[in-house]
């Protein structure tokens, strides 16, 4: 009876172990976030490519990538650490800069209706500009809907005040660089 009752406890523990391995997030890798931000800010011709924003060659196999030889396909790298998670932030700092300088002098191609949902934040920091209607459109347009809103409101309400004064064109970046950073822009869920 006991032995019984080891080999269930055990076979709930190893369910249990198999149970958290599936629900441990994984980064979505640099080409399904490169195809996210695409097709929400970006025209179908032009789409955005984050490998340029990469600090250095060949480091976008270090954010997750497909890798396969033959049939076999596994993805690699896509556990957050210490080094992936200091590429992705240079990467992305790179890119919000350039969203960020979009405010006055365009760097990437940019969808018509995101370039004027960008305008209307570039007015900051005018009332317009931290209008709960500005803000929403252009944290929904970056993340999209796979955050909980409790995530908009803390956003946003950091940006509302840490950034008070500060010019346009930086608390854009920054506004940029949070929301891709957010775990729920940037891991599978």
């Amino acid at each position: 009876m006991r032995r019984i009752v080891a080999i269930a406890l055990l076979c709930v523990l190893a369910a249990g172990v198999a149970h958290a391995e599936i629900l441990s997030s994984q980064f979505k890798g640099l080409a399904a976030a490169s195809r996210e931000l695409s097709s929400r800010i970006a025209p179908r011709e032009s789409p955005i490519e984050l490998a340029r924003f990469l600090p250095a060659e060949d480091l976008d196999r270090l954010l997750g990538s497909w890798e396969g030889f033959g049939s076999e396909h596994n993805f690699r790298n896509g556990v957050p650490n210490t080094l992936n998670m200091v590429i992705w932030h240079a990467t992305l700092s790179r890119f919000a800069a350039a969203i960020g300088e979009s405010c006055t002098k365009p760097r990437l191609a940019l969808h018509p209706r995101f370039q004027a949902t960008l305008q209307k934040v570039c007015a900051w920091p005018a009332d317009a500009a931290r209008a709960d209607a500005a803000l929403q459109e252009f944290w929904l347009a970056l993340m999209g809907y796979g955050a909980p809103e409790a995530e908009y409101a803390a956003w946003r309400d950091f940006f509302r005040t840490a950034y008070a004064g500060k010019p346009a064109a930086e608390t854009v970046a920054a506004m940029t660089l949070a929301i891709t950073l957010n775990p729920h822009f940037l891991l599978h869920q």
